[in-house]
């Protein structure tokens, strides 16, 4: 009877949800990201500071910029009717 050590060294996560979960949330915070880069970049703001301000953050503090960027910056922005 022989025992696969390399079992226990690595375990096999092709069968666990947990990588695949993770992937997900990796893809659906890139996909926020980019979102998130591309309203920058066709939205108008009050201040041409603030959108340079707001580009700064997106890039520097990841991971919690598109959140706060996506409630923020609503007020920010000139809307245009």
């Amino acid at each position: 009877m022989q025992i696969m050590y390399m079992e226990f060294i690595t375990p096999n996560y092709s069968t666990s949800m947990i990588p695949n979960a993770v992937f997900l949330a990796m893809v659906l915070y890139g996909i926020l990201w980019i979102w998130c880069i591309v309203d920058l970049l066709n939205s108008e703001f009050k201040d041409n500071s603030v959108k340079l301000l707001w580009g700064l953050i997106l890039i520097f503090i990841n991971p919690l910029a598109p959140f706060l960027y996506s409630h923020i910056s609503r007020k920010q922005k000139i809307r245009l009717r």
